[in-house]
């Protein structure tokens, strides 16, 4: 019988045993992890230099102070990303598993829970190899959907909704957009541009930074924030869903429409110059052969024969150049999960749930979804050290009353 049972053994999972194990000495604590080693989805977060937070985020010093605990030393970079000073993921789940070992902490890696049930004593878990295990604790810290090339299949929303939890719809999060128009001969160009997202005739949300256009779509960081706010009705299939949003890019976002037009009547006085030309050094070639042809223009006559119409309309499509969504990537190129485990059910300052006593959750198990930047593992290290603590805590006062 362990103290404190915790399923995963990623960002979440490994700060709340941490946590758990500092607070209150003595603890029997054991992670269950399907993978081989702990932190797997750690050691490639942030392209392998592992943005830990962001000094935006509210409660940033306690978790640079965690890390600083564990002789982990950060630098923060111009747009308020936080790393490791290293820039080494694998620094990071070194640290992490290092004191994980010294402090007593047993993992169990290779063996993923099938199976949770609430029993008199606490917690039983089944695992793979169909060894059982008992806590009187229990964190579900498993992870999403999202990357499942490092073992996050979504089976902690399986364990809640077995504990009679509600998990929201889920869908891929900070993903690639697939659009219906042919962006074949645009692959691999980039631009910077603002994004809009909009659903239905309403403007969901904005951003600006570089976009990339791809075979099927368009990705980049700007991309993939706005990614997070592409959210079905429960009662909507995919395609009624999906149709519903569309991307408007700005591809001269330092112009307005007026200031817009103007330039392009200026260039088309240029001598000799012919229409497809009309956007050169503006934006790459293939993408201004794209603009042009969606106004239906001959490539080849003088610029200097466009007319205000012509012109007008090619501004028009350089402010406001409707995208219209087709899909969304899948769970292996997302980087996390939209939806899960109703937060309405879970105590946001312990994590532990208001449906189940001794029960609790971390990280990216939770509905919730942050931007790029570092805010999602901020979430998994809050959320983790305060399940920790709570757990601890819990334990603490319930020997305390058996004395």
């Amino acid at each position: 019988m362990w103290d404190i049972g915790i399923i995963g053994g990623g960002a979440s999972a490994m700060a709340a045993a941490i946590a758990a194990a500092s607070q209150c000495e003595g603890l029997s604590i054991c992670i269950l992890e399907k993978k081989d080693s702990l932190g797997k989805k750690l050691t490639a977060t942030g392209n392998g230099k592992c943005n830990l937070t962001n000094a935006a985020c509210p409660n940033v010093r306690e978790t640079l102070e965690f890390f600083s605990s564990l002789g982990i030393i950060t630098r923060t970079d111009e747009q308020g990303r936080i790393y490791p000073y290293s820039q080494q993921a694998a620094d990071v789940v070194y640290g992490m598993v290092r004191q994980l070992k010294a402090l007593g902490v047993q993992a169990k890696c290779g063996c993923g829970a099938q199976q949770v049930d609430k029993d008199a004593n606490g917690f039983a878990v089944t695992c793979s190899g169909g060894e059982k295990l008992s806590a009187g604790r229990l964190l579900i810290a498993a992870g999403g959907k999202a990357a499942p090339q490092f073992g996050t299949s979504g089976d902690g929303y399986s364990f809640a909704r077995r504990l009679g939890h509600k998990v929201t719809r889920l869908s891929p999060s900070l993903t690639a957009l697939d659009v219906q128009e042919d962006f074949r001969r645009l692959k691999g160009i980039r631009v910077r541009a603002a994004a809009g997202l909009w659903k239905d005739d309403q403007l969901v949300s904005q951003e600006e930074g570089e976009v990339q256009f791809t075979a099927d779509g368009v990705s980049g960081i700007c991309i993939f924030n706005l990614s997070r706010f592409v959210k079905l009705e429960e009662h909507e299939s995919f395609l009624e869903g999906i149709g519903r949003y569309r991307i408007c890019l700005d591809v001269l976002p330092h112009m307005n429409l007026p200031q817009t037009e103007d330039f392009l009547w200026e260039r088309r006085r240029i001598s000799r110059l012919k229409a497809k030309d009309l956007l050169l050094s503006v934006v790459p070639a293939a993408l201004a052969e794209k603009l042009m042809s969606t106004i239906q223009t001959d490539g080849d006559m003088k610029a200097a024969d466009l007319s205000h119409e012509q012109i007008a309309s090619l501004a028009g499509i350089l402010k406001q150049w409707n995208l219209h969504l087709s899909g969304v990537k899948g769970w292996k190129q997302a980087q996390c999960t939209s939806g899960g485990v109703d937060l309405s059910q879970v105590n946001e300052m312990t994590m532990e749930s208001r449906l189940v006593s001794g029960l609790y959750f971390a990280g990216e198990v939770l509905d919730y979804d942050g931007p790029c930047g570092g805010f999602n593992l901020q979430n998994a290290w809050e959320t983790g050290i305060k399940a920790g603590k709570a757990m601890a805590a819990s334990l603490q006062s319930e020997k305390t009353k058996e004395e």
